[in-house]
This record gives structure tokens, sequence and C-alpha cells, in this order.
């Protein structure tokens, strides 16, 4: 292959140190034919909304064997690639022949008709071959190309750890040298035998009489293959990476396993704290350990599965995988979105892996008890700006809510253990072991607070939930196989995509010591989610508006970032806590205890919003609207046989729903037309409470009651 064919042609050598050194190259593309390793499903449709010019892609993917696969439970992903497709901009072409490494960058850009290149000027820029202002389509001769063969992929996904050297050709299109390497990626297209990626889509779309939407929806749902054995590689990794990178205190944070001095002093372990947006430059403190794992004897799609590591640097060579702390870091966050957390059962420590590293979660609390108490005021302190900064007709009960909310996250990495004790009194799992579920309107503080517990939980390592777009059924049943203890936060969900994700009703099923689940927990605008979900949730509502305030901004986020290792004191305590199988079904009970106990240790009061029982059955926001309910004159109530009867106004027909999911699940209700019918009076009143037999129409609800119970 010559390096230069023609008087216009250049050439040189170049090492792209960063993803945006590399895509520099897309910039003013018009059309681009690219035969790439690995790629992406999301990274391609990124780079029709990044590049303004670009009017056609076409790919050739080396590594297809679970292309379908990536758009599972992705309806929306999946809709645009085919638009795309049928407009003639996107064409995939997949290897099902064979897998090709292979690197090549074909990518043209129009010049403008006034616009001369100097041959011999090898850093011409880019820019200067696009923005076309005449509306003819330029001859062959004026559009210029440029040619990159070399390593990097048509992905982002490795380049935070990875540099990648390119030979770079620039010519016209139709030359000698273009014409070559156009014959070198027509080859590489005829490793595909199947036509075009989604021409099958296209076909069900045209030929089914459903609707678009559910074509899509149905094409996207796929045969999900057994994770016991992907759970097993990933528990063996992370036992390797425990055994051989040296373990960090994070209440000390100074790369040592040592305990807390007497006194119990602390650093500041946020200081150095690595971000967690994506990065050009490679983490600078990972552990250059190398982690080796055979793959012998694993299940063919097992392996297949687990090759997708290679996409962060690993490598797989004679049954054997070959990867840095950080690359498995990596690969976790990527597919997970969650990092790996673990209870250490031998040693009572739960650890901690971030960035290539393994952090210790719990130490003992200091000798020094002003230290406790310091750090159990800057948590009450995030919790006052209900105070400072909220509009609430109750901040009592919002700030209650915030402190459930916030021992669920401390108890969240440490629920396998409970699941553990449950499994042996043989108690149902799935409903036992309660999913977190927080709704308020905007501005509510939902978001900040999910910021403030994931950062008391990982000392500032995790900051940002999971975007509810990103989480499906199939994501759900993956997370099995994620062995981690950390909690999946899924942020801005709606109570329909909840109800959607029904995997989560049988969660727990085959759960077995061996393998850590995660819990889940969901942040909403919407109200309380239907039955089924409200049967294994703890359902807790922020009804409290935030005023917009730079001053209490600052505040709020001066308290987030602040490093507070009360959760590191509260896991070595709640550790040395014996579990029990309580009277009532309060799963936090020992959580509440041992955040009592450090309140003891420090000699410190606990607020008295602090919830001695779950915060959402001391402050039932549903409890106070019936009260409400109770007092108006267009609501009807009476007996009918054994049930209570709740007739409403035609004009509340809307509402009804609402009030029916008010109640907790003892009391069972059921919509008849504009009536409620209570089945269960008796459980009804309970829930009501003492006072309120006279809340409304004096003595009308105690008179039901005694012909009730008489």
């Amino acid at each position: 292959m010559p390096l230069a064919t023609e008087a216009d042609d250049s050439c040189h050598a170049e090492i792209f140190k960063s993803w945006r050194s590399f895509s520099e190259n897309f910039t003013d593309a018009t059309r681009m034919h690219v035969v790439t390793y690995c790629d992406s499903p999301e990274f391609v449709l990124k780079l029709f909304d990044e590049l303004d010019d670009l009017e056609v892609l076409e790919v050739v993917v080396g590594d297809v064997d679970d292309y379908r696969e990536r758009l599972i439970d992705k309806p929306k992903t999946a809709d645009r690639l085919e638009r795309l497709r049928c407009e003639g901009r996107l064409v995939i072409y997949l290897c099902e022949t064979k897998e090709v490494h292979s690197k090549l960058y074909l990518i043209e850009y129009e010049a403008k008709p006034d616009t001369t290149v100097s041959a011999a000027d090898e850093s011409v820029s880019l820019a200067d071959y696009g923005d076309s202002s005449s509306n003819d389509k330029p001859a062959d001769s004026e559009v210029r190309v440029r040619i990159i063969v070399g390593s990097p992929n048509l992905s982002k996904n490795a380049w935070s750890n990875q540099t990648n050297m390119g030979v770079v050709y620039d010519t016209a299109k139709g030359s000698t040298l273009h014409t070559e390497f156009m014959g070198l990626y027509e080859e590489h297209r005829a490793y595909n035998n199947k036509g075009p990626f989604l021409e099958d889509l296209t076909e069900r779309i045209e030929l089914s009489g459903d609707d678009r939407e559910k074509v899509i929806n149905l094409y996207t749902e796929g045969k999900v293959g057994t994770t016991d054995e992907l759970g097993e590689i990933h528990g063996k990794l992370a036992d390797h990476i425990d055994s051989e990178v040296e373990t960090v205190n994070l209440v000390l944070d100074d790369g040592s396993e040592a305990e807390l001095p007497e006194d119990g002093s602390a650093v500041d372990a946020d200081a150095d704290s690595d971000s967690e947006e994506e990065s050009d430059s490679p983490i600078s403190d990972a552990p250059k350990a190398q982690i080796n794992l055979s793959l012998r004897g694993y299940d063919a799609t097992t392996v297949d599965t687990v090759s997708k590591m290679k996409d962060f640097d690993a490598t797989v060579s004679n049954d054997t995988l070959n990867l840095t702390p950080s690359a498995f870091h990596r690969y976790t966050k990527e597919v997970f979105s969650v990092p790996t957390m673990k209870l250490n059962d031998a040693e009572d420590r739960l650890k901690f892996h971030h960035d290539g590293q393994v952090y210790s979660m719990t130490s003992p609390p200091p000798a020094d008890t002003t230290l406790i108490n310091d750090a159990l005021a800057d948590m009450e302190a995030y919790f006052e700006t209900v105070d400072n900064h909220g509009n609430s007709n109750n901040p009592t009960a919002v700030k209650a809510h915030m402190m459930e909310a916030l021992l669920w996250f401390f108890w969240a990495p440490f629920a396998n253990r409970q699941a553990r004790f449950y499994r042996s009194h043989d108690v149902d799992l799935d409903k036992a072991l309660p999913y977190l579920y927080v709704y308020g309107e905007s501005n509510g503080g939902k978001g900040t607070f999910t910021e403030f517990a994931l950062g008391m939980i990982s000392a500032g390592r995790v900051e940002s939930a999971v975007d509810a777009d990103e989480i499906g059924k199939r994501n759900v049943r993956n997370m099995r196989s994620a062995h981690t203890t950390f909690p999946v936060v899924v942020d801005d969900i709606t109570k329909q995509k909840v109800h959607s994700l029904d995997t989560l009703r049988n969660f727990w099923k085959g759960w077995t010591d061996e393998s850590p689940y995660p819990m889940f927990a969901f942040i909403s605008n919407d109200k309380r989610p239907n039955q089924w979900f409200r049967n294994r949730a703890k359902i807790l509502h922020f009804d409290v508006n935030f005023q917009t305030s730079r001053r209490g901004e600052a505040q709020v986020n001066e308290l987030i970032s602040k490093h507070n290792p009360l959760f590191s004191w509260f896991g070595c305590e709640y550790l040395a806590h014996d579990l029990r199988l309580a009277e009532d079904d309060d799963t936090l009970a020992e959580v509440r205890e041992t955040m009592l106990a450090l309140y003891d240790r420090a000699e410190r009061n606990p607020p008295e919003y602090f919830p001695h029982e779950p915060a959402e059955r001391i402050h039932d926001t549903g409890r106070s609207r019936w009260h409400d309910l109770l007092e108006r004159d267009d609501v009807e109530l009476s007996e009918e046989k054994d049930t209570l009867v709740i007739s409403f106004d035609e004009s509340m027909s809307y509402e009804i729903h609402t009030y029916k999911r008010d109640p907790p699940m003892t009391v069972r209700v059921e919509k008849r037309g504009l009536d409620l019918v209570i089945k269960t009076p008796d459980e009804f009143y309970e829930w009501l409470g003492e006072d309120t037999a006279t809340v409304a129409r004096p003595g009308f609800l105690s008179r039901l009651r005694s012909r009730f119970s008489g």
C-alpha cells in the first residue's frame, strides 16, 4: 500500500492520548465508513446528536455476539436507530462469519468551493473542509477524506486509561489511495451475510398490523440466560481484588489498614476523591495489580459475556481472563451502574471497590465522643435545611421521613445479612426486605437528598443515581449477577415504570448466601405505586418545597461535600447487634437501635423528629388526608353487612384512587363505582387512630365502631 499516490496526498503517524484528541477527527464530517471491533448503539446515536454535518454513517462491527441484546429493554434506542436506517443515514453491518479486530476510518469532509488546502501542511484544520455554502454537490476532487488505520475503537469506554496510535492519511475522494482503502473496507463488509442490522425490524414494522411502538417493544424483549455463573465470576474477581489490593481505611484515608487512633482523629476522605464524571486522563492512583482468573469449565455463553471486559482493557487468552482492578471498576460501572460493595463476614467488615481501590467502610467509633457528636450534628444540619429553606405544613414529619430514608440507606449495604437471618426462619424475603420509594413534588429536595445519602455510604465516592431511562426488567435481573450490596438508586422514575419492573416481585427468589443482591431505591415525582409494589416497599413522602436560594444551595452543597464518617462507625456497631424477629414488620428496628446507641455514645439527645418506629407509620400523610375527608359534608358513610362504605360525590371521582391507596395493605379497600368499600373496618379504625373516632359528625364513627365490635 503506497503512503502517498498523488501530489495532494499526505501521511503522518499520530498518538491519540485521549478520546477527545481522537474524536476531533470527526468534526465537520459529512460521511463516515468505519470498521471497529466494538461500539454501542447509544454511542452511534450520540455521534448523530453531536455532529451537525454528519449525513451518513456506515459501520462494520467486528464483535457482534450480543449486538441485538444491547437493545434489550431499550425500545427508544431501537426506534431511533431504525428511523436513521430507513432514512439512509445509518447502516450497521455485523460480521457473523468472523471476529474482526481491524480498525479503519474513512472520513469525508465536503470542502467549500473556494477552499484550498496545502498538501504539505500536515496540521491542516478539518474545520476548513466543512460548512459548504453551495447547494451544489461538490465534485469528488473537492471532497477531502481523512483515513485512519490503527488501534482506536469507535467507543469511549476504555479511553480513561488508554492510549492509541494510528496512521493518518489525507487525500481526495476518488483518489487511488481512497479507492484502495475503500476496497479494504468492502472486504471487511463481506463478512456480513445477514444484511444490514435492523433490516428485520423494519420488515416487522411494515408487515405487522400492530402499531410501531408495540412492534419495537416486542423486538427489544429478549431471552435472559442464567446469571449464576456470571455472578460467580464477578464474586471471584472481587475476592481476588480484595486479597491482592491493599485496603484503605476510609475514615483515615491514608492508604493503610491502621485502626483509628485513641483520640479518634480522622482526615478528610473527600480531599482527593475522583469525580464520577468521565475524564480523558487515566486514574493516577489506580493499583497496577493484574488479576488472573481461569474461565475453564464455564458455559460458552458466560465466557462470551465476560469477554465484554475486553472493552475495558481486559484480555482473554487461553481460557484466562486478565485485568486490572481499575478495569473491573469501569466494567461494573458501565454494565451495572453501581460499584462493588461486599460484606466480609469473617472480618465483620464492609468493603467498597472504587477507582480500582479497595476501601474499608467499617471502623470502631472513636473514644473521643466529641467527634461522634460533631458527625451527628452535621447529619442533623442537613435535615434542618427543611426549617431554614423549605415550605411545609409539617416540617417535623418531613424531617422524620428524611431520617427514615437515610436509615434505609445505612441498612441497604447489610441487607444480605438480614436475608440470611430471615431465610433461616423461613421468612419471605421479597416481602421482608423493603425497597425504598421516595416521592414528592418538584423542588422537594429528593435529588439533593439522594446525593447526600449516596455520599454518606460511599465517603463521597458516589454522588449520582441511575437515570430511570437506563433501567428495565433485564437490568433488574442482571443485578443479581453484579455481586454487590451497594444500593441501586433510580432517579426521576414514574410509577408506571415501577409497575413495569415486575421482576422486583420475586427478585430474591433463588437467592443464596453465595452471591449478594443489591437493594433498590426509587425517587419519583409520582405518588405511591399500585398494590404489589406497595406490599414490598417503604414509601416515604418528602412533603416540602424548597425555595430557590443561592444561599440555601450553597449551604446544602457544603453539607453534602463535607466528609462524615458516621456510616463507618454505624456499620461497625450494627454488625455487633444481634438480629431478631420483631413483633411487627419494622425491618429497620436494629438500625434505629444502632443509631440511638451512637447518640448515647456522643451523650447527645436524638432530635424530636427521630423515628423510633417507621416514620411512614408515625407521620402518615394518607391518614391526615382521610381525617380531612371525614369532615366533608359531601362524603357519606354507611354500613353494609360487615363492611364500611364511603360514598363520594361525583365531583371527586378522580380523587377516589388516591384515597384507595392511602390505607396500609392490612386495610382491604375495594373501589365500587363512586364508593370505597372497607372490608376490614377494625384495621381501618386502628389505622385512623383512637383520636379520630369522633373527628367528624360527633359520635358517628364511635357508634359505628361499637356496632362492629359488639
